[in-house]
């Protein structure tokens, strides 16, 4: 859908502890600092969002809101089944990557100084899976 103006911005903060210890210490941990997509002040142009897509054995492909797209964001929803996700780098080659239950797949480029995304393909493994997907440009 078009929406001109938007950012998105995402929040992450990833942790490691020591889980042999008492009250499991950190050990490493890495903020992301909230980039925001896009980082000109203009604002992003669209987004697609479905918390329930249904990625079936033979592929469905991910609607994208423009030819080229800068934020890509899977989550794999079932507990038991693995989801591959097929993207295609502009001027690039499709590539599969398979995320586990759970699992999360991102592609996040807030200067859209990178090549960029043109095609997304999802693939349950095994039969229908579950996943929220959310494309910005």
């Amino acid at each position: 859908m078009s929406t001109p103006n938007i950012n998105c911005i995402l929040q992450a903060l990833a942790v490691v502890t020591d889980q042999n210890t008492t009250n499991f210490p950190q050990i490493a941990s890495f903020d992301f600092q909230n980039p925001t997509l896009p980082s000109a002040a203009t604002g992003g142009t669209g987004v697609y969002w479905e918390p329930y897509f249904q990625a079936t054995v033979g592929g469905v492909v991910v609607p994208l809101p423009a030819a080229k797209i800068f934020g890509l964001l899977i989550k794999n929803l079932s507990a038991t089944s693995n989801l591959t996700v097929q993207y295609t780098p502009a001027a690039g080659l499709p590539a599969p990557v398979t995320v586990g239950p759970g699992g999360v797949f991102i592609y996040f480029d807030p200067s859209e100084a990178g090549q960029g995304i043109t095609a997304a393909t999802l693939f349950g493994v095994g039969g229908t899976v579950s996943a929220s997907v959310l494309v910005v440009v």
